[in-house]
């Protein structure tokens, strides 16, 4: 036996230093269970990082928490969705004033588009020509919910009522018949 240092040391290794300081590789196959539980631990932990990391980013954007389950739109039987607007393409023709009217009663007005909608108006359309909310009042068009007419799509004609025709707008009396549109907002079931 030597002594250095104020230490006994032996030249005999310990009987359990061995299984102390075994090779990582020997210890991870001879203790599979333990190894599962620490590499879950690990990747529970790199989640909950994770999801700290988006909610933190999250909160520092501003971006609204939406409370509740999704909101689910509808429209009535024979009326068509699209963007949150339900639309109606009448079977039956009248003046405009009546197409209003008609509307009214179903709990909507004559079609107000916007740009966004236009496209699909022109699909939905298939050559029926209907009414829509946009009339001439003085030199100005305005549609039915008093904005004015601001869209790209161009009115053809100067009379006073408005339908929709094939990729375009176009302007006639208002006592003539024709199918008219109808519009309102999609109600949330």
């Amino acid at each position: 036996m030597s002594v250095a240092m104020g230490w006994a040391c032996s030249e005999q290794p310990h009987p359990h230093s061995q299984r102390l300081f075994t090779a990582p590789g020997k210890w991870i196959k001879s203790h599979p269970k333990v190894t599962l539980v620490l590499a879950l631990l690990v990747l529970l932990v790199l989640a909950l990082v994770l999801a700290l990391a988006v909610w933190s980013g999250r909160r520092q954007t501003n971006i609204p928490d939406v409370p509740g389950p999704p909101r689910l739109l509808a429209c009535p039987a024979e009326w068509v969705g699209y963007n949150g607007i339900c639309y109606y393409l009448s079977k039956d023709q009248g003046t405009w004033d009546e197409g209003q009217a008609r509307c009214s009663e179903l709990g909507a007005s004559l079609a107000v588009l916007r740009d966004e909608e236009m496209e699909f108006l022109f699909r939905l359309n298939r050559k029926v020509n209907p009414w829509l909310g946009l009339r001439r009042r003085g030199q100005q068009l305005q549609w039915e919910d008093g904005s004015s007419f601001t869209s790209w799509v161009p009115v053809l004609g100067d009379a006073e009522c408005v339908f929709l025709a094939e990729y375009k707008f176009r302007s006639i009396f208002c006592s003539n018949p024709m199918p008219y549109l109808c519009s309102r907002p999609q109600t949330q079931l």
